[in-house]
């Protein structure tokens, strides 16, 4: 009886103090959001566009402005504007900046709405090519939006979700939802998020989270792209998924700055993304090859690939550059799932010698199991041209095809080092292993593996 009653005091003192804790937190959220929604009478900090709106307006809550542009051309430094759900068809052009002192100029969905920038009835023109623009800006966070629906057949224009240029830092792209960015050109160009670093002024401190990108059709470029002079970037927790080319690529060596600037991403992490049905194989810039990658450096270096979960891509990670005499260098990829793709789990080098290649990379603690599904020869790794001095080190193997498990295309290169990894072969392709779904588990409940 008396350990029946310590256990009955304890759990009514846990349920009690569970009950608190929930009232506190209910109160400190209801009082947060009151404090908002007063802010912008107080000190015109806090701003609102609404579909309702005017932009004659003051801004505030009960005068909303009318156009998310409104709001772009009249923030500064500290400010921020919650945007009301609805469907807003706009391009928007943010070239006003927040500050290290002042703060964030935010631009944010308001709390349980969705505001929807919509592309469908736009026609892209000079200057208007991003549904959301930001040009040589700083400081700024855009966070829950939906981007979607803008396209065209010309293949010399190119539609994209959300563009950063000229330069610019600080910048936070947060749980976004960018779908149906098209261009349907033989020949065209389309991104759901590109950040091109065409200035003499480095790109820095980016932050792509939690964003949904899906149903693009990219021509020859990609989903979430970092080009150019680029130093310092985060992109983690994002799904990307069902886009006619390749999901994430950071890239270098493509002329996007052409004086005065490193033209190569460098610096970066690239963790618990979900990379996943994303294939040229019914793009028509392709022709029928199964040529994109989940991730893809190319000619990028110093960047961290971890802790991701690539499938059903045509290739998970790949490490190269497609510019002669230059390399991916210095990429750590570990602790990924890598898993049912098309051709290779990891492909490194240049795809002929006249390409560029890949050196002094680390691949180590990733599970690999059952790529090359189109059954074309790549294995679970390959070692293309151009490739030197990389080490593959620890990685879990998993294959139905006991041969060219390891496949390395240039006969003459020994600097490449395999050391401890585990490789178990099938007859049949059975169902994931313990290990990998443990190892999802693990990524997906933020557990890091470091």
């Amino acid at each position: 009886m008396l350990e029946l009653n310590v256990k009955g005091n304890l759990l009514s003192y846990i349920y009690i103090k569970n009950v608190i804790k929930a009232f506190l937190f209910s109160t400190f959220a209801f009082l947060a959001f009151s404090q908002h929604t007063d802010a912008a009478n107080l000190d015109k900090s806090i701003f609102y566009v609404s579909n309702n709106g005017s932009d004659s307006y003051d801004g505030t809550i009960d005068a909303p402005w009318r156009t998310i542009q409104k709001a772009a051309d009249s923030l500064k430094p500290g400010d921020t504007v919650y945007v009301r759900g609805g469907t807003y068809a706009e391009f928007v052009s943010i070239t006003n900046s927040g500050s290290k002192e002042e703060g964030y100029i935010s631009f944010k969905a308001f709390p349980g709405e969705i505001p929807v920038l919509e592309g469908e009835n736009l026609t892209i023109k000079s200057g208007n090519r991003a549904l959301f623009h930001l040009e040589n800006t700083h400081y700024i966070i855009l966070k829950g939006f939906e981007i979607r629906n803008l396209s065209t057949d010309d293949s010399k224009k190119y539609p994209t979700g959300i563009l950063v240029s000229e330069g610019g830092s600080n910048i936070q792209l947060l749980n976004n939802h960018v779908h149906h960015i098209k261009n349907m050109s033989k020949k065209g160009n389309a991104h759901g998020i590109l950040f091109y670093g065409n200035s003499s002024q480095k790109m820095s401190d980016i932050k792509i989270e939690n964003n949904n990108i899906h149903h693009l059709t990219l021509g020859s470029s990609e989903s979430l792209t970092l080009s150019g002079n680029i130093d310092g970037f985060t992109i983690s927790r994002n799904s990307i998924h069902h886009n006619n080319n390749i999901g994430i690529d950071v890239a270098g060596f493509y002329d996007a700055c052409e004086t005065n600037c490193l033209d190569q991403v460098r610096n970066g992490t690239i963790s618990y993304n979900k990379v996943y049905d994303n294939s040229s194989g019914k793009n028509p810039v392709y022709r029928g090859s199964h040529s994109a990658a989940g991730i893809y450096a190319d000619g990028s270096t110093n960047i961290e690939i971890k802790n991701n979960f690539i499938y059903n891509n045509d290739f998970g990670i790949e490490l190269a550059s497609e510019n002669y005499g230059k390399q991916t260098s210095y990429i750590s990829a570990k602790n990924n799932v890598v898993y049912n793709n098309n051709g290779a789990g990891i492909i490194i080098g240049g795809a002929s010698v006249s390409n560029g290649g890949a050196y002094k990379n680390v691949v180590t603690n990733n599970i690999l199991s059952f790529n090359d599904q189109l059954k074309e020869g790549y294995g679970e790794i390959t070692v293309q041209w151009n490739a030197s001095e990389n080490q593959f080190i620890n990685n879990v193997i998993y294959s139905k095809n006991k041969k060219n498990i390891i496949q390395q295309n240039d006969p003459n290169e020994n600097s490449n080092l395999f050391i401890n990894n585990s490789i178990y072969a099938f007859e049949k392709q059975p169902s994931l292993t313990k290990r990998i779904t443990t190892k999802i588990k693990n990524i997906f409940n933020e557990k890091d593996d470091d």
